[in-house]
């Protein structure tokens, strides 16, 4: 079956929340029912229909076209399926994402992956800071699935990371595995100053040592 795909129409005047666009939360809705979706935002209400362009699909093989960094919350509590972003995306990404694949042909905001407790996360361009990490107020970071990064990371990768292994294939900021509960970290060129700060347990794995 065709996937569902929805096109950006432009880049938006403000941030969009995408956490309402997800297979679990679009299963047996029509295509005029997702176009009426609200996205919340910081100033006006704007709807799935007058951000993209709506092609109607599988809405467990989802394909979002054209992303910027103004598209936040794109995969957050999937439960499963198949989510493509062809672009860049904003922040969040995944946020508590339990079951499914979430790939993106771009570059990543920070907390990607935050809360994660399974599935697969792959990143072709670079991450932003604190990957995997908590959000405001909690304890613990990522708690599962697997997340791979293809170029770099920023700080704070894996803070307070409980369970689950992020691998990154370029370099990586500062705090690398900072407060680090357990889980496995790779990184396969250089890590930032102090990687494993106030580590408690877990592994960290890196290729090519730590800049002074």
């Amino acid at each position: 079956m065709k996937p569902l795909i929805l096109t950006l129409r432009g880049r938006p005047e403000q941030r969009l929340d995408m956490a309402p666009l997800t297979a679990h939360r679009l299963a047996g809705m029509t295509a005029k029912e997702i176009e009426k979706i609200e996205l919340h935002t910081t100033r006006r209400r704007v709807v799935v229909g007058e951000a993209f362009r709506l092609r109607m699909g599988d809405a467990t093989n989802m394909c979002i076209e054209e992303s910027c960094d103004r598209l936040d919350q794109i995969g957050q509590g999937m439960a499963g399926g198949e989510i493509l972003v062809d672009g860049n995306l904003g922040a969040r990404a995944g946020r508590l994402m339990s079951d499914g694949r979430l790939t993106i042909r771009g570059n990543a905001g920070p907390w990607t992956a935050s809360g994660m407790t399974g599935g697969a996360i792959e990143i072709t361009g670079d991450a932003d800071g604190y990957l995997g990490a908590p959000g405001n107020g909690e304890i613990a970071g990522m708690r599962g699935g697997v997340v791979v990064v293809r170029g770099n990371a920023g700080d704070r990768v894996g803070d307070r990371m409980r369970r689950g292994i992020i691998i990154v294939e370029g370099n990586a900021g500062a705090y690398a595995g900072s407060r680090m509960i357990a889980g496995t970290l790779v990184i396969a060129g250089r890590a930032g100053p102090l990687p494993g700060y106030l580590m408690r347990r877990g592994t960290i794995v890196l290729g090519e040592g730590t800049d002074k």
